[in-house]
Order: C-alpha cells, then structure tokens, then sequence
C-alpha cells in the first residue's frame, strides 16, 4: 500500500473511531452535541462515499458536495443551539436556509454535482462558519460559566470550526496556486490530512469534555 493509500486508510479509521466514541456517549450530551455526534456519522459515511464515487465517476465531487452542504447544516444547527441571543439565533436560521437552497440550485446548474467542486457553495460556507466561532467566543467572555472554559465542550468544539474554517482557505488559495505552477502537489495532500486530522482530534476533545460537563449554553 502506498503512503497516500495508507493515509486515507487511517483517516477512514479515526473517522469510524470519532462515530463510534460519538455514539457511545451520546446520551450524556446535550442537544448541541448530539448533532455533533450526529455528523461525526455523516462525515464518516461521506468519506466513504468519496472513495465510492472516485472509483465509479473518478471524481470525489458528488461526496463533496454533499459533504459540503450536510455539514454546514450539522455545524450551524450547533451553533443554534449554543447562541443565547434570538436574533442570531434567527440569523443562524435564515442563513442555513438561504445556503440550502443556494447549494442545489449550484449543484444542479452552476457546478454540476457529477463533474464540478462545489467552490460556490464551500467559500460562503467556509466565511460563515469563521464568523460564527468569534460571535461564540464573544458570548464566552461576556457571558462566563462556572465550569472553566478548557472544560467546556462549546470552547472545544468553537475552535475545532474555526481553525477548521480558516484552514479551509489556506488550502484553497494554495490549490488554486499548485493548479497554475503544478509544485507542491505532494506537500499540499499531506497538510490538507495534516488539518483534518488536527480537526478530528479537536472535535474528539470537545465530545469527551461535553460528556463530563453539567453546565452549558444550550437553551
């Protein structure tokens, strides 16, 4: 097996290991967390859906986007559920809805799900979900928990999205930099597992401390 092979082997397995652990604990999570739970499962199923289409269509691009929408869905309604202040709540709301839709009309018309990356619907996505973890980490500081905050599954988890979301860009704009020059290609697979390893690991921590914390902001 070769050392991509390997690679994608043992993010296959830490995705299936994440699922398992969600599950396990699942009923001594909150709300929020059940449905970060929840995507651990889709995020697992997508990827193996990803191998599936590259063998069928020779493309992963269909489980992108997929991927891409079900997880936006996943991570926004977290945050629903984390804010306290209704009208962000309400913008939450609007904006999943909004990128829903946008998201099959780009699928069906604009970026083809068969053929096209769906860039349209993964930049917005990538720039909500920067702007969400710093709106939760403002409600964090002003309005404090008794529990500490590196005990808290929300804190865990905010910054699981957010290194996540701002990483999400790097890799892009270098993409976009290796399909002009056709350098680094190796180097840029490598630190795109490097990022979702790191996410997978962050999305772990914040499951565990969610499981052992009484306090939260889920209302």
């Amino acid at each position: 097996m070769n050392p991509i092979n390997t690679i994608q082997y043992f993010y296959s397995i830490i995705l299936l290991s994440l699922a398992i652990f969600g599950i396990l604990i699942y009923k001594k999570l909150n709300t929020p967390f059940k449905i970060l739970s929840i995507s651990t499962v889709a995020a697992f199923l997508v990827n193996i859906a990803a191998t599936l289409c590259v063998k069928r269509f020779h493309t992963n691009a269909p489980a992108l986007h997929v991927e891409g929408l079900s997880l936006f869905i996943f991570y926004s309604l977290i945050y629903y559920y984390l804010f306290t202040n209704k009208i962000i709540k309400t913008i939450v709301i609007t904006t999943v809805t909004i990128v829903s839709v946008f998201a099959v009309v780009n699928a069906l018309i604009l970026q083809p799900f068969l053929t096209v990356f769906p860039t349209n619907v993964n930049l917005p996505t990538f720039a909500i979900l920067t702007i969400l973890p710093l709106l939760l980490f403002r409600q964090m500081l002003l309005s404090p928990l008794k529990t500490p905050l590196l005990d808290q599954g929300a804190f865990w988890y905010n910054a699981a999205i957010l290194f996540s979301s701002t990483t999400q860009f790097l890799i892009i704009g270098l993409s976009n930099y290796q399909a002009r020059t056709h350098r680094f290609q190796a180097y840029l697979f490598y630190l795109w597992y490097v990022i979702l390893f790191i996410f997978a690991a962050l999305v772990a921590l914040a499951l565990f401390k969610a499981g052992k914390e009484k306090e939260n902001y889920a209302s």
